[in-house]
């Protein structure tokens, strides 16, 4: 992370939620990496992310890996790998699927169990912010390593973070944690932050008062583009909008979350990558093999095209090197002698 006695420029990163489609910012995340030869948490001094992507800056800003951080490119195998298991439903949660979870959260939490291991908050290499929300309370819940340093109630394990950040409703039931002071049932921080920009600057100015210039670096996991239209969902009632409303919650708070950092830092500071998804492709939980290749592909060829967007402006392709000079000068400038 940028040395604190040069407080004037904060880097932030933050990871937007989408199941399965974690493989995306995974992805980008590696490339990023690769181009400024240096540990993403040595340059960003907040890493945020919401539930696919809450589990991805737990893995790469904290010593998960035996007091190392996982390098994002480790986290496109546990995707590819683990997915299939995660995102299977029995014979039983297929027939019960309206009044249960769709999937079981035990293959997951294996999974969890596997690459976070007891590791707990306090092993953050640089500050971390993941959400979840608190259904008991009715509100956002941001588990914070700043927070764990100094009060050890909140110094979670990882994988009980990872599980509580990605409990989507309808696709996995809450998870119940109690530090001894008060208990929580948590679910996915996707229903409220699922672009965890804002909550991420807001904390950035909560961390460096005296920060005078903000540079945001937001990775998305990808824009479906698979619009509900109107006369297929007017007459639709709670079993229709049951499997869609999650995605439409989702994304809509992502693309909200954008435009508005997008006035807050200035466009020269907040680089939004998120590519735009075939339909076939959109789904949090597909985790066939065509999909799970042509995810990977999809975010490759994000990185290096060269046409304008209407909406993020610079061609993908000129942003990315762009703020791979920003971060490799940082990089240059605190190397170890």
């Amino acid at each position: 992370m940028s040395d604190p006695a040069e407080p004037k420029r904060r880097n932030i990163l933050t990871i937007d939620g989408g199941g399965i489609r974690g493989i995306i910012p995974a992805m980008m995340l590696a490339q990023l990496e690769k181009c400024i030869d240096r540990p993403l948490w040595e340059v960003f001094d907040l890493i945020v992310g919401t539930s696919t992507g809450g589990i991805i800056a737990a893995a790469i800003g904290a010593g998960a890996k035996n007091g190392d951080a996982y390098r994002p490119s480790e986290l496109v195998d546990l995707y590819v790998e683990n997915g299939p298991a995660i995102f299977h439903a029995d014979l039983v949660h297929r027939i019960e699927q309206f009044i249960r979870p769709k999937y079981s959260p035990e293959p997951l939490e294996k999974v969890l169990l596997s690459y976070f291991g007891d590791s707990e908050l306090t092993t953050a290499k640089t500050n971390l912010l993941i959400s979840s929300y608190d259904v008991d309370h009715q509100m956002p819940f941001f588990f914070k390593s700043s927070k764990a340093m100094t009060n050890p109630a909140y110094n979670w394990k990882l994988r009980d973070i990872a599980r509580a950040t990605s409990a989507a409703p309808t696709y996995f039931p809450p998870i119940r944690l109690d530090n001894g002071h008060a208990a929580y049932t948590l679910v996915d921080g996707g229903v409220c932050v699922n672009n965890p920009s804002v909550a991420g600057y807001a904390e950035a100015r909560c961390l460096f008062p005296d920060a005078t210039d903000f540079l945001l670096v937001s990775v998305g996991t990808g824009d479906r583009n698979d619009g509900l239209q109107y006369d297929n969902v007017r007459n639709w009632g709670m079993l229709q909008w049951a499997e869609q409303i999650v995605p439409v919650f989702m994304d809509s708070v992502s693309e909200s979350s954008d435009y508005e950092m997008h006035y807050i830092v200035g466009r020269d500071r907040n680089f939004r990558f998120q590519p735009t998804l075939p339909p076939k492709n959109s789904s949090m939980d597909c985790v066939t093999p065509e999909n799970l290749r042509e995810l990977q592909e999809i975010a490759l060829a994000y990185l290096q095209d060269e046409n304008p967007s209407p909406f993020n402006g610079p061609p993908p392709a000129q942003k990315f090197k762009q703020v791979c000079t920003l971060l490799r000068e940082l990089a240059i400038a605190v190397a170890p002698a």
